[in-house]
């Protein structure tokens, strides 16, 4: 960055002097405006008794040269900012209360307002949890959906790495300064994500450590970029079960998955489905409540190359097509052994093609008519 506007140095300034969020929205409404508070501060400091001194104190010493500190300090970080004045603010960040007034990213923000999923879940993830986190991410990967997440250990990894594998983009929301990599296993992670067309996010000032407080007021921020929120694994009392609660706040879609009645892990999903979260098993859970995932993951069943699959996986989806659905039924049409048909069926479920039930198997995909082929 060259230089600064007045909005983004006054609240850089802020930033850095550790004011909250709450308090900058009182600043601003006491002075009326940014360049007021900027031109004004220092005349009407006595009366500003929200602030502790030692913060006054420290915004009276870091005013000095500031603009030329901090401008040096964003470009050895290679880091950029956007404040709630800017056009190119996360649109949907906008609407929720308690917006943050300035975000520092590494990254890019140009397609972060397309429809984004948050995909949330436990620290300590199950091997049920990871399958769920990756199989689910994927579906919504393929359909050109971002990828909201917190970059902890974890299902959130999961989510971001998989992400990436698929081509699409991803915001990771940190709860510490953006020179900060938290958790170090992650730096990798952070490079990546920002080196393809995402961005590492957060509202804290350099140097901010990762204490638990932050994630609280993070966690607003993933769900207030997101169409809706995924929980993949939850203990009862969990972190993400906040993120959950401002997604409710927000308006937010809420989806979980469905876990083991026995297992920790997913005890605070399964509350969530009693208290009326939507149980999601695949992207069509989810697209039945978001109209352009909805529409997305239609087009995408209209379009299968059928080049795909085998002769044998073509003659069990002729034989759906026509209505026998039942692994007898099936058997008998496809002269397969019942090891060599189940088999077909395991690859056609792992293709997306179909779902297996217990009395039936259906198709889950709109292919063309094969009956001639």
């Amino acid at each position: 960055m060259d230089n600064l506007n007045t909005n983004q140095k006054t609240l850089l300034w802020l930033s850095s002097g550790s004011v909250s969020n709450n308090n900058i929205s009182k600043l601003l409404d006491y002075f009326g405006s940014v360049q007021n508070l900027w031109e004004n501060f220092e005349n009407e400091q006595l009366n500003l008794n929200f602030l502790k001194v030692e913060t006054l104190n420290k915004l009276s010493k870091i005013k000095i040269d500031f603009e030329e500190r901090i401008l040096e300090k964003l470009n050895s970080e290679k880091a950029q900012i956007v404040t709630i004045f800017d056009n190119d603010y996360p649109s949907k960040l906008k609407q929720i209360e308690g917006a943050p007034y300035l975000l520092y990213y590494k990254g890019s923000l140009e397609d972060i307002n397309n429809i984004s999923i948050a995909v949330i879940g436990s620290r300590k993830a199950t091997s049920y949890g990871k399958w769920a986190a990756e199989k689910l991410t994927k579906e919504l990967s393929d359909i050109g959906v971002n990828i909201v997440s917190g970059l902890a250990v974890g299902i959130d990894t999961i989510a971001h790495k998989t992400a990436l594998k698929y081509n699409a983009k991803t915001y990771g929301i940190i709860g510490c300064g953006i020179n900060i990599a938290y958790p170090k296993n992650n730096r990798e992670l952070f490079k990546q994500i920002a080196e393809n067309k995402g961005a590492v996010i957060t509202e804290y000032t350099f140097d901010i450590q990762p204490v638990a407080f932050n994630f609280h007021d993070r966690n607003r921020i993933i769900s207030g970029l997101s169409e809706g929120v995924l929980v993949i694994e939850a203990q009862e009392k969990s972190g993400t079960l906040i993120t959950a609660g401002h997604a409710a706040n927000q308006g937010r879609e809420i989806f979980a998955v469905p876990g083991n009645i026995d297992s920790l892990y997913s005890k605070g999903t399964n509350a969530l489905i009693r208290d009326g979260a939507k149980i999601t098993v695949s992207i069509d859970d989810i697209a039945e409540e978001i109209l352009e995932l909805k529409e997305r993951v239609s087009l995408k069943k209209t379009f299968i190359d059928l080049g795909t699959l085998t002769d044998d996986e073509l003659k069990i989806i002729e034989c759906l097509q026509s209505g026998k659905n039942t692994i007898y039924v099936l058997e008998q049409e496809t002269k397969m052994e019942t090891g060599e048909l189940l088999g077909n069926l395991t690859f056609l479920e792992m293709k997306g093609a179909i779902k297996v039930s217990a009395d039936k198997i259906s198709l889950n995909l709109s292919f063309p008519s094969i009956s001639n082929k």
